[in-house]
């Protein structure tokens, strides 16, 4: 779920659903998302973080399923140097990058 910049990566890896947002709806596309039964991992463009309500915000962090991660958007990098694949394998324990090990 991100801006239009920040899912062409994801079109392009193949992944077909994806949210395309803006600051001024982030936080009712966010909680329809959380809301779907069948979603069970969001990635959020981290410059949407700043956008959502506190109610929303304490919705992600309490959040078992869907898992919620956040991950850099145009404004830079992570802190940590962490790689998405880290942050999901440490999120769900599922290491994206493995083929078939």
């Amino acid at each position: 779920m991100g801006f239009a910049e920040t899912l062409v990566g994801f079109k392009l890896a193949g992944i077909t659903v994806t949210s395309e947002c803006t600051g001024e709806n982030a936080d009712s596309k966010l909680n329809e998302l959380m809301d779907a039964e069948s979603v069970g991992l969001i990635v959020l463009d981290r410059d949407l973080v700043s956008f959502l309500s506190i109610k929303t915000k304490r919705r992600v962090e309490a959040s078992t399923k869907p898992v919620v991660i956040t991950i850099p958007g145009k404004s830079g990098a992570l802190e940590s140097g962490e790689s998405i694949s880290m942050m999901v394998k440490r999120a769900i324990g599922v290491d994206l990058s493995s083929k078939g090990k």
